[in-house]
């Protein structure tokens, strides 16, 4: 029973470090000064990148569904909360089967 324990908790590292590493691999590093600059990547470029998402923010909370989507506008206003509820049905599901 130890052996089997010890070699899942090695596979869940062994997923866990591969996942990094290929976390890691899916990004460019900084520029050095040997290299070029990507196109458009000034030092400006994320200041306005973050003045365009907070200016945008407050719109994005007021949009409007078209028309002829607005009677399914209860339905769209209860779906960010489903998430919530599969998280609290895996505790129930758990709570049945006694946390094993």
């Amino acid at each position: 029973m130890a052996g089997h324990r010890s070699s899942a908790q090695l596979l869940v590292a062994l997923v866990l470090s591969l996942g990094l590493w290929a976390l890691q691999s899916a990004f460019l590093g900084p520029s050095t000064h040997s290299q070029r600059a990507l196109r458009g990547a000034e030092d400006v470029a994320p200041a306005l990148a973050a003045a365009g998402a907070a200016l945008a923010g407050p719109e994005a909370a007021q949009a409007r569904l078209p028309e002829e989507f607005v009677i399914f506008a209860p339905i769209v206003d209860v779906l960010p909360v489903l998430p919530v509820f599969f998280f609290l049905l895996a505790f129930l599901w758990q709570a049945s089967v006694g946390f094993r």
